[in-house]
């Protein structure tokens, strides 16, 4: 009995298959087989399979998405049909299409079956539809901004049945596209995009049209493109190209590097400028910064950067940099480099026998320098073994020869003038700690350069701490009471750069030396084992290296006798001086002093009064150099004495 209940019910299901035999036997058979097919952006066919017999026709239904589940149909069609198309649809929104075929009698409709959730395409849509023939789309788009309101698309041609081009553009908020904005001949590969919006950002796009929309080609999309302010850049690049430092000319030397630019003196002002340099990289501020000379209105500017703040034989990447509000502002990095350090003389010392100097060690050379007949003679002690004193008579305008200052103290073991002077000396001294002398002669530590200007100033000191240890500094006294040691100079250049007032943090942070005897002159002629004094010119007067601006043609053009204070790598004080403007002897020139002193184990020195003043005496023997007449008077002197 179960094997023919299966039997029957398998019967009964594929009579249902088939239209019925007469028209009241059953209910309408539901429509099957439903699909959608989009025409164009509104329109869609609608077909459906036709399995009812004896129907009366057909009523159709559309749910959009702010329907009821229930709906009225929209019109019956006859009996038979098997299609039905809608149009007016909105693109992009979603739809349910329904069927129902209708009897005479209600009871007999079939059910009112849907296509559900079908979402209208767009042309984006359209174009992706596989299966249906298509122009090949165009491809390589590039979107360039040209202006503040226009982009212009360019594309590559594939087709060759198109029939044109449409072209896309929307917002990136929109989603997709919609309508073409335009279209063009089938032979045109770019359209401008005008009258856009700067700071809104687009896509773009572009289709190969064909026999109808169906044939379309997918639609082509740029990348998102960003409008900017194109004239605001430039007006921003014109003002930063205004505000860039221009390089006119560098020249370089195993003192220094010089450096010719120009900075803009905005509204008045006078920004932070200067020069940086850099081991490895793009050199900034945060690397070796040194600040530049005052300007006056737009004239170019020099600055010497002295070796003091580089490294011999290293490379650097060098820019000019400038201040404007808040903002640095850099040259193109340029490659520089100190030249080679010049070599040592090679002298023969002979080694002096002064008993009564005890602790000091004195020669003697009649070796040539450089070609010339030189006498020279130096002595060398350690400042924690034998006492550095500088010495300085209190009464003002009082001078004394260097061996009368020697004799007076009882104790002294070697001794050589000090520092250049008038009335008073030129320069810093201290004694026992004290400021025994500031720079007098001189107001608050300045110069009244041959350009009739005033020049601020950094001078060499030399001297030891109470405990011996030696140091080398620049001092600056911005008034007088006021004073601070610097491991950089202040780079002056009479005539070309002009600096202002130092302070604790210019022209470097202020180093913590607390001297108890020292004494400051110049040129400093050897810093760091680097010679930092030549002979090279700016022009027919001043010298690159006279950054203290001295007399120039005392102290940088001629070759007299000289007296030089140095510091060896070990801490030793070293005290040199050479004859000159004699015929056995025809003294060094400032350029020469720093190799000398470097010969002799050194790697600070400064220069010294010379001329008339030089002078060594030593206990036992009194002055040691040759003079043909007597010794000058002095204001200051220095050397070795007892220990106390």
């Amino acid at each position: 009995m179960k094997k023919m209940s299966f039997i029957i019910a398998v019967l009964l299901m594929a009579a249902c298959q088939e239209k019925p035999s007469n028209e009241g036997a059953a209910a309408l058979a539901d429509p099957t087989d439903l699909k959608v097919e989009q025409i164009d952006l509104t329109t869609v066919k609608f077909t459906w399979s036709d399995n009812a017999l004896g129907e009366k026709g057909y009523r159709i239904f559309l749910r959009g998405e702010s329907d009821g589940y229930n709906v009225q149909p929209l019109e019956t069609i006859a009996a038979e049909s098997a299609e039905y198309i809608f149009e007016n649809l909105i693109t992009g929104a979603e739809y349910d299409f329904g069927v129902q075929a209708i009897a005479e009698n209600m009871q007999y409709h079939s059910k009112s079956v849907f296509l559900n959730n079908y979402t209208v395409l767009d042309r984006e849509g359209l174009g992706n539809i596989e299966g249906v023939v298509k122009v090949e789309a165009p491809s390589e788009l590039t979107a360039i901004q040209a202006n503040n309101t226009t982009v212009t698309l360019t594309w590559k041609d594939n087709a060759s049945d198109e029939n044109g081009y449409n072209l896309y553009m929307r917002e990136v908020s929109a989603g997709s596209f919609g309508e073409p904005v335009a279209t063009v001949a089938a032979d045109v590969v770019t359209y401008n995009f005008t009258k856009l919006s700067v700071n809104s950002e687009y896509v773009f796009g572009v289709q190969a049209t064909g026999a109808n929309i169906m044939n379309d080609s997918q639609i082509a999309s740029s990348e998102t493109v960003k409008l900017r302010d194109m004239e605001a850049e430039a007006e921003a690049e014109r003002e930063t190209q205004r505000r860039t430092p221009k390089v006119t000319t560098i020249k370089t030397s195993y003192a220094y590097i010089a450096v010719s630019y120009k900075v803009e003196k905005l509204n008045g002002s006078n920004p932070e400028h200067g020069v940086c340099f850099s081991k490895s990289g793009t050199p900034s501020v945060n690397d070796i910064k040194v600040l530049g000379p005052q300007m006056t209105a737009n004239k170019e500017l020099l600055q010497v950067v002295p070796n003091a703040y580089l490294e011999a034989d290293k490379e650097y990447q060098m820019s000019v940099f400038v201040k404007y509000d808040s903002e640095y502002y850099y040259s193109e990095p340029q490659e520089v480099k100190l030249e080679t350090q010049p070599e040592v003389p090679s002298f023969v010392w002979e080694k002096q026998t002064y008993a009564e100097a005890e602790g000091v060690e004195i020669y003697k050379t009649t070796s040539q320098l450089n070609g010339r007949n030189f006498n020279a003679w130096y002595a060398i002690a350690d400042p924690t073994k034998v006492d550095f004193r500088v010495l300085y008579p209190e009464t003002v305008g009082s001078k004394k020869t260097v061996a009368s200052q020697a004799e007076a103290t009882g104790d002294c073991l070697a001794l050589i003038n000090g520092a250049i002077f008038g009335n008073y000396n030129i320069g810093v001294i201290i004694t026992e700690g004290k400021m025994t002398q500031q720079w007098q002669g001189e107001i608050e530590g300045c110069y009244w350069g041959t350009d009739n200007q005033l020049y601020q100033l950094t001078r060499p000191i030399i001297g030891v701490d109470k405990d011996g240890k030696a140091g080398a500094y620049w001092v600056g006294v911005p008034q007088q009471g006021t004073f601070y040691y610097y491991d950089r100079p202040q780079p002056n250049v009479v005539g070309q750069a002009k600096y202002g007032k130092v302070t604790a943090t210019s022209p470097v942070p202020a180093s913590a030396w607390n001297p108890y005897f020292a004494i400051s002159c110049g040129p400093m002629v050897l810093y760091d084992g680097k010679v930092c004094a030549d002979n090279t010119m700016v022009d027919e007067t001043h010298y690159y290296t006279n950054f203290e601006c001295w007399d120039e043609s005392g102290v940088y053009s001629a070759h007299p006798d000289r007296s030089v204070v140095g510091i060896t790598a070990d801490g030793k004080i070293v005290l040199f001086i050479c004859d000159g403007r004699i015929t056995e002897s025809q003294g060094a020139y400032i350029k020469e002093l720093g190799p000398i002193m470097k010969s002799l184990g050194c790697v600070h020195a400064m220069n010294l009064d010379g001329g008339g003043s030089t002078g060594m005496w030593v206990k036992g023997s009194g002055m040691i150099n040759y003079k043909d007449s007597s010794w000058r008077v002095v204001k200051s002197t220095l050397g070795f004495f007892t220990k106390k």
